[in-house]
């Protein structure tokens, strides 16, 4: 994993984590200059790439509800939201379209995957790269491991609009 993707990582980690406290001012400047610096993620490690934008995806439903508590950035929030699900449908279906092409081909529908630690810094890339995961506060504590006031923040979000 190249030390760069690692620090994008990291940033959006960081915002996501001061979206989780009461100093949503910060938490905006973090994650809008992380989400800002995956633009210039580069590399062939598609897999890599992906959880990137999976990340990215997070670190803009955070700040959407960082966003809407603020009334007067509504507008903001709700792009914020369209970006993150728009990118996360377009990685879903580039990752259906390379399973159909494998099985295409007569290989496995997925590449093997090698068993994993059950904790890791990033995401995984699949179902989990879906808005609608966003809705189930389990998949946000469990999965995400995301803190009760974020998850309490965007069950906001996403119920109010």
């Amino acid at each position: 994993m190249s030390q760069y993707i690692i620090i994008v990582i990291s940033a959006l980690d960081a915002g996501i984590d001061l979206a989780a406290s009461d100093n949503s001012k910060d938490a905006r400047a973090s994650l809008e200059k992380a989400i800002k610096s995956t633009t210039s993620v580069e590399g062939s490690d598609i897999e890599l790439l992906q959880r990137v934008i999976a990340k990215e995806g997070e670190g803009r439903i955070a700040l959407a509800s960082v966003l809407w508590e603020a009334k007067d950035t509504k507008p903001a929030a709700e792009d914020q939201l369209f970006q993150a699900c728009a990118r996360m449908d377009q990685l879903q279906l580039d990752a259906d379209t390379r399973r159909a092409a494998r099985v295409k081909k007569g290989l496995a529908p997925d590449p093997p995957i090698a068993k994993r630690l059950s904790y890791t810094i990033d995401d995984t890339v699949g179902p989990e790269a879906s808005c609608t995961r966003y809705k189930n506060s389990e998949f946000l504590s469990k999965r995400l491991m995301w803190p009760e006031s974020l998850i309490e923040k965007v069950s906001k979000l996403l119920t109010s609009r």
